[in-house]
């Protein structure tokens, strides 16, 4: 991954950190967890509604390896925390896919951009 996708990545993450903060939530970024492959980029907790956070700023369907997808799959039964995928498009707000909206394809996992609206909203998430 290039620097500049890294850190618009970056970017986008702390942004909807911010978002999810005013709205009440403790949030935790985890560092690095796009390199150590085995946590979410966001934890989210609030009393009553707990969740994490895989988050994508990207302008091209997402596809995932499917062992990543495994791995997020163990931690929501690990953890109990449902994780979701944050999808940032550009000019769209963020929307919000549970796991298992991801399709299993030949290579791994994907959502395509025609799925867009039908993720989740920011207001969706949160309640």
């Amino acid at each position: 991954m290039s620097n500049y996708r890294k850190a618009k990545g970056t970017l986008y993450e702390r942004q909807l950190k911010k978002m999810l903060e005013d709205k009440g939530f403790f949030v935790t970024r985890a560092s690095g967890s796009g390199s150590d492959g085995i946590s979410p980029d966001l934890i989210v907790l609030k009393m009553g509604k707990r969740f994490a956070l895989e988050c994508k700023a990207w302008k091209n369907n997402l596809h995932f390896d499917k062992q990543k997808v495994v791995i997020y799959q163990q931690w929501e039964q690990r953890t109990g925390l449902p994780v979701y995928i944050a999808w940032k498009f550009p000019h769209v707000s963020w929307r919000f896919f549970p796991l298992g909206f991801l399709k299993e394809t030949a290579g791994g996992f994907s959502l395509t951009e025609s799925e867009l609206a039908v993720g989740m909203t920011f207001e969706n998430l949160v309640g």
